[in-house]
């Protein structure tokens, strides 16, 4: 079990290792490439210092690398937010179940690494109940889009990730309550610590392959000239199905139908799901349906916000009018979109119409 265990982890660790350092080389400047670098840092930290101990790291080496990933939980559900949510930023509700984690979790793991037998209930609870919390928000996360993903390879990669994601939480979670169980701080199960290795590895491969690319100019020593990016372009064979789309929306103004799902939006226009997504994405430049929906949603709304006649008309009218199911809803998409609040942006605009 023992040799097993060794030329399973080995590998899974240094392949965790390398995807963070081509994370860090190409793809610092994404706030997902600087999530993967710290995730798989925590997570191949957490494989070293959970193996059989004949195969462990020394004391001094294993404390550290047991605090260090002590959030390899938070930094899990980060980068699957980050992947799916467009324009993705680390808000502080994100910081706070850092700091939540961090506050209560280590010192938790202090109190295991210093060999105690007996240590509080509650936290330990808290804890594993806030991890269970971030992987069901990050499951929510992915399934919830997935309808309305424009982009293919992104909508698939919600189904298996999701996968992915269940396995290495629970092996994360089950690990540390297993730990909790334990007479003593680290005596994790042989069985049990193999059983991670066997059950994550073809996820870490898996990762390997995504992110390594051989650049065929490196065999050539020389940079290859790179095109230019091009716009969106309608395929000729979509024009048909693109001015029919049009026409719903600026004629019959389809999009103010609450809960309007590209399904529906497909039928009407007599033509395969697949091919209206190919047809918002790569042609008009949308990477989600309802950035698409709001592009209408939002400009009829900002019109009526602004129009003095309709001055005392409530903005949850206006909402739920071009299409929005909730006053909430409407309030972060325009928010999102204009950098304001409704009400700021009605007042300013009837401040504007009364001045000129």
């Amino acid at each position: 079990m023992l040799f097993l265990d060794a030329i399973l982890r080995f590998p899974a660790i240094t392949l965790l290792v390398l995807i963070a350092l081509l994370s860090y080389r190409d793809a610092r400047h994404l706030i997902q490439g600087r999530i993967a670098v710290i995730l798989c840092l925590t997570l191949a930290a957490m494989l070293l210092t959970t193996a059989p101990q004949p195969i462990r790291p020394p004391d001094p080496a294993f404390f550290a690398l047991r605090i260090f990933d002590t959030a390899n939980i938070v930094f899990l559900w980060w980068f699957g937010l980050s992947l799916f949510q467009d324009d993705f930023k680390l808000t502080r509700l994100h910081w706070a179940g850092l700091a939540a984690y961090l506050i209560v979790g280590l010192p938790m793991r202090l109190l295991y690494l210093s060999g105690a037998e007996r240590w509080p209930i509650a936290p330990d609870v808290f804890i594993r109940g806030l991890s269970i919390a971030m992987v069901v928000h990050l499951f929510w996360t992915a399934l919830s889009g997935w309808q309305d993903d424009l982009i293919e390879a992104r909508r698939r990669t919600r189904l298996w990730f999701t996968i992915v994601a269940a396995v290495a939480a629970a092996l994360i979670i089950g690990s540390e309550i297993a730990y909790s169980l334990q007479a003593g701080y680290g005596r994790d199960p042989d069985w049990l610590s193999t059983s991670r290795v066997i059950a994550t590895l073809p996820a870490i491969f898996y990762g390997t392959y995504w992110f390594l690319f051989l650049r065929a100019e490196s065999l050539l020593f020389e940079a290859t000239k790179k095109a230019e990016p091009r716009p969106p372009k309608i395929d000729v064979r979509d024009r048909p199905t693109h001015d029919r789309l049009i026409a719903l929306m600026d004629e019959e103004h389809r999009y103010r139908e609450q809960g309007l799902s590209i399904g529906v939006l497909s039928k009407k226009l007599n033509v395969p799901e697949h091919q209206l997504r190919a047809l918002i994405n790569k042609g008009l430049g949308y990477r989600n349906f309802a950035a698409f929906l709001n592009q209408y949603r939002l400009a009829e709304a900002k019109a009526a916000l602004a129009d003095p006649e309709q001055a005392r008309t409530p903005i949850l009218t206006i909402a739920m009018d071009v299409g929005y199911a909730s006053l909430a809803t409407f309030n972060r998409a325009f928010k999102s979109e204009e950098g304001v609040t409704p009400s700021a942006f009605r007042a300013n605009a009837l401040e504007t119409a009364a001045q000129s």
